[in-house]
Formats: C-alpha cells, structure tokens, sequence
C-alpha cells in the first residue's frame, strides 16, 4: 500500500494524502484529517504531530513529498532538536540576565525558541520571571510587536504588575491592571497598555467564547439569533478582548484551562485572538490524568492539537465504567514515544529538588485521629444509608457524589443542620425567577452541613500544640467553618497560661487588606500561626517563615495540595532545616481513599513530565549542566 503525503498546494496549514480507498480508517486516525470533497482527498494540518503520527500509522508506506520533507526537516533543524536540547538544560554558560540562576537562563531561552510553550517548571521557581524575559528579548530582536494579554489568579494580578515593573526595564510600557466595575475594566482594557492583566474570573465577562462540542453559542438578534438572548448574554458578540489585536498571551496556572467545555476556557481561547506568541504557566498541568492536558495544548497550538476525540483515541488509555464514564489509566504504552516526541518540545519542567537544592527537604508526617462516638456515629450512617441523624433533622445525600463530601466533612467534625433559602435563578436571564401564580420572587429551601463542636481533628491539634512550639505553623483545611472553629479555640485556648494564641487567618471571607497585613506580619515573626482554606491560601502568596505545614483536611485535587505546599517550600525557605508536612487523617475513613487518589493522579503527572528520569538523568550525568 503506497500513502503519499505532500504540502498542499492551495492552503498553507494542510498536508495533503494520496491514499488508496481501504486507508481510509487508518488516516482518520490522525487528529484533525478531514475529507476534501474539493481535492478528493484526505488532508492532515501541517503539523509536527501529524508528521509523527503519519509515520507511525503507515511506516514504510509513507512517501513524503519534496516540499513536506523540507518544511519537517527546516522544522526539526530550527525548532525541534534545540527545543529538546534546552528543555533539560540547567542554563550553566547561557548568557542572559545576572539576577537568574542558570536554570531560568534556560527556560528563558527555551520560551524565546518555542514561542508556544507551556512552562510547568514547580511551584516556586520563578516561571513569572523566566515568562516576562522570554517576552523581552523577542521584543528586542523584533518578533513581538503588540500588546500582552496575561491572565492569572486574582491573588497575582499585582504580583505580576510588580515583577513587570523589575523584569520588564521600561518605565514607558503602560500596565493595566484589570479591576473595578465593569466600566471601569472596560476602560483599563481599551486604554492602550503595553499589558493588560486579568484574573480569570473576570475574562468571560469582557471576550466572546468559542465553541467546542456540542455546545451551543447563545445569539442575540444582532448575531442571528433569538430575541430570547440579549446582547450581554450573547456569546458570540465581540467584547473588549477581542478588539485588541494581542502579540502574546501568558495563561499564569494554565492548569484552569483543563476543561474545554468551560466557559472560562472558551474565553481564553477567543481572547487570544491570533497571537503567535502564548506561554501556559503551571507546575502542575495535569489534575486527574492526561486528558486535561489536551485544553492547553490546544489553546498553544490549534494545528499541532486540533481535536480531542482523535487525540484521545490515538494516544490515551482509556476504558468505559459501568456508568458510561471514561476512566483514563494513562499514556498508551504503544504509543508513549509518539506522544512525548510531540509533547516534549513545547514542555520544559525543572523541579524544586534538581534546581534548588538548598531549598529544606519536605518531611512528611501522618497523625491518625480516631472520631469520637457522636461524629462516628453520624459518619456511619452516611456511609451506610445516605442518611445521618444530626440534632436538627436528618441530613439526605442525593447521590454518591454528595454522600463522599458529606463524609469527607463528618471524618474531621461533627456537625448540624441547617436550612437556608436561596434564590430560584432564571439560566436564560440571569435573573430571580418570578411566582406565575403570585407574581412573588422565588426562593427554595437548601441544606447544609453546618461543622461544629465535637472535632475530633481540632481536639488532635490543640492537643498537639506542644510540639509546634517555636516554629511557624501553617494550619490548612478545606472547611472555612473549620478554620474557623479552630481560630476561636486558638483565641480562647484555656490551657495556655498566656492567654489568647494570636495568629492571622486567610479565608474567602477576608479582605484583600487584611490578608495582606496577615501575611506581612507572619513573616516578621509576629506570631506563630497562620490558619487558611486551600484554596484561599493556595496561589500567590509567599509564607516562608513557616516550617510546620498541618492540613487538618485535603483538597482532592494535587493541584491544590501542592500549591498550599508551596506557600512555604520555596526561595527563601533556606533559612530551615527542614519543612514538615503533617496529615491529620481519620483512619478507616473516606479520607484513605482520598489519600490513593492523590497518589495516583501524581504518577500520572510523573508518566508526562519525567521529574524522577530528568534527575536520574542528572545524576548520571546525562542532563546538559
């Protein structure tokens, strides 16, 4: 069977495929082949992974034509093979800026090279530094001419205006920073800036989206749709993002990215607009397993990663549950080589251990709490039945989903009803839904889990305070009520003969302000102890005074647990011996179950970014110093 693949002759973006009929299923195999009704033909996007892809399906039986050979080997010469050499080089004799360590040298070099890149280097090393002189020295040498779109978690919006004002050395460039009322953003974004930072949460209210899937984009009239839609609700009319015309996009924790049928997502994709230049920054690109890494890759570049169902087909191993849903079990063996070879070139990841090794080493400790009698009780009986008996009324889970978060909260505290009235929205409005009958606003009753004393987790920890004396402590949990509940023990503390423990808390219920003057004052040393929920205190915030990290609970999700790890195991924790990382754990419990799973989905996060082979690599020798 002879296959003949050629640049094609009408459209720059495609490679054309002279096949026989019977290679029709092979070809469909390769992300984002099409029919040409026009040509006859088959046709692939002109593309590194298509050319890895088409070798690996027809072999021998592949001839490349002379102008597809010279645009893959110009391809390799230029791009590949120096992006494969720079993304393990530690930067030892690159030039570059004196204020970095040579490894960011490299990743410096390595985004200049690549252009679109996603830098997956760990938490704590710098890639906002690396992100903004990669940009600088492609501005000096003429390839960035425009503006910068950066997007990042609110909590590093003015970090990342502050490092530009370091990094970026032109006191002229103009920095909008994204905030304020809706006109108020409207006007930072049109007004001309060099940079235009925004959190995340606010992209999908200034960019049109794009579709993906099934879904459906809302029309307003104006856009040929319905009268239903208004022009705010629209999805397809063009917003402020997308007038710019932007030269680079940096996606800062690109990992919020992973879910393609996100309307944050779709955002970013349509914000970018044409940019040629985009960086996805994240030390952790993958959550769960392989398949989210896909959204980013294609957000990098369309014709390299065009379609997700080819792309999952080819290269993931995957199986159906019972339930119909996809189980993912990592890269396919058969075809890892194929999936790294095209990965590999746009991910450069250097970990804290090979690159700062006088950083402490993380020492992991696990205390067991058993619950006491009234919290086991209720566990049990949610365990059992989706039922719990609490003081006031019984305590229903609706599916297994919200029976496991009901005993993830039962496992750390016992807890009590509550009934509150929340309003009844309208999705194609927006708006409270009005009673037809009444013509009253409509309210519906909603349950929660309210914790409260007894905690056995919170008993363990008072209990504990002994043995955290003289070293700065970071207590986390995923319940602000148990932060909470912690801070008042903590204030009331009858046991210490000083009185009140002082400490700062960092919740989603504390202002910008506040948490700042927290954060300041801990790391003068003016107390001991920091109290925060994952999340909130999970990005964009530097802790290293504190040696002790104890999470009284866990996020499910390695993204956020290595994140709040991160607080304080980074540049400036030298000054310890070691960082200690405590687990308050309820034996017997869902909590082991969560304890698996977050070490599965790191040894999915290993089988893509190779951090154990990379420092074999360099112990060995193998890794360019």
């Amino acid at each position: 069977m002879r296959i003949e693949a050629d640049r094609h002759p009408r459209r720059d973006d495609r490679i054309i495929i002279t096949s026989p009929y019977t290679a029709k299923d092979l070809v469909r195999t390769i992300p984002g082949a099409r029919w040409s009704k026009d040509d006859n033909k088959w046709s692939v996007p002109l593309a590194w992974t298509a050319c890895l892809a088409m070798r690996a399906v027809f072999g021998d039986d592949l001839e490349v034509g002379d102008d597809l050979s010279k645009w893959a080997w110009a391809r390799k010469r230029d791009v590949i093979d120096p992006a494969i050499h720079l993304r393990e080089s530690m930067g030892a004799g690159l030039e570059g800026d004196e204020r970095l360590y040579p490894y960011q040298k490299a990743g410096v070099e390595f985004l200049a090279l690549v252009r679109r890149a996603l830098l997956a280097d760990e938490m704590g090393t710098g890639k906002t530094i690396q992100a903004i002189l990669a940009l600088r020295k492609l501005q000096d040498t003429g390839a960035l001419d425009g503006p910068v779109l950066i997007v990042c978690p609110n909590t590093m919006k003015r970090t990342w205006e502050r490092e530009l004002g370091t990094w970026w050395g032109n006191e002229d460039e103009q920095i909008a920073v994204v905030s304020g009322t809706a006109e108020q953003r409207r006007r930072k974004i049109r007004s001309g800036a060099k940079f235009v930072i925004i959190n995340w949460e606010a992209l999908r209210g200034h960019s049109r989206l794009l579709a993906f899937g099934s879904h459906a984009l809302k029309k307003c009239v104006e856009c040929g749709g319905s009268g239903t839609v208004k022009q705010a609700q629209c999805e397809v009319h063009q917003r402020e993002l997308n007038e710019i015309d932007f030269a680079a996009v940096i996606a800062d924790e690109g990992h919020r990215a992973k879910d393609p049928h996100s309307m944050q997502t779709r955002a970013l994709w349509a914000a970018s607009g044409d940019a040629q230049i985009r960086y996805a920054l994240t030390g952790t690109p993958i959550a769960n397993d392989p398949t989210e890494l896909w959204p980013i890759l294609h957000w990098l570049d369309e014709l390299e990663w065009p379609a997700k169902t080819a792309w999952v087909d080819r290269l993931i191993n995957f199986t159906y549950n019972i339930w119909g849903g996809m189980e993912v079990n990592g890269i396919k063996p058969s075809h890892e080589v194929e999936f790294h070879a095209g990965v590999d070139p746009h991910l450069r990841r250097m970990t804290k251990e090979l690159v700062l090794p006088f950083l402490p080493p993380i020492v992991r400790e696990r205390r067991d709490v058993e619950m006491g009698s009234q919290q086991k009780k209720s566990y049990e009986q949610m365990r059992d039945l989706m039922i719990a008996k609490l003081d006031a009324g019984v305590l229903l889970a609706a599916n297994p989903m919200v029976q496991v978060a009901r005993l993830m909260q039962l496992a750390s505290s016992h807890g009590d009803l509550r009934i509150t009235k929340v309003k009844v929205m309208d999705k194609e409005t927006g708006k409270q839904k009005i009673d037809p009958a009444t013509g009253e606003p409509m309210w519906r009753d909603e349950e929660h889990l309210f914790l409260q004393d007894p905690s056995s987790k919170l008993d363990a920890f008072m209990g504990d305070l002994g043995d955290f004396e003289g070293q700065s402590t970071l207590v986390f949990a995923e319940s602000r009520q148990l932060i909470e509940m912690l801070s008042t023990r903590l204030h009331k503390n009858p046991a210490s003969r000083g009185g009140p423990i002082r400490h700062g808390m960092i919740t989603g219920a504390i202002d910008e302000e506040a948490r700042n003057r927290t954060i300041d004052d801990f790391q003068r040393g003016d107390f001991q102890y920091v109290l925060s929920t994952v999340k909130a205190g999970g990005t964009g915030i530097t802790l290293t005074k504190a040696s002790v990290e104890v999470f009284i609970q866990r996020n499910w999700s390695p993204v956020e647990m290595d994140q709040a790890i991160a607080r304080a195991h980074r540049i400036g924790s030298e000054e310890h011996e070691s960082i200690t990382v405590i687990d308050y754990v309820a034996p017997g419990t869902v909590e082991l179950a969560q304890l698996a799973s977050l070490s599965k989905k790191r040894d999915m996060l290993e089988e893509i970014v190779h951090d154990a082979d990379l420092m074999r690599k360099f112990l060995l020798g193998d890794v360019l110093v």
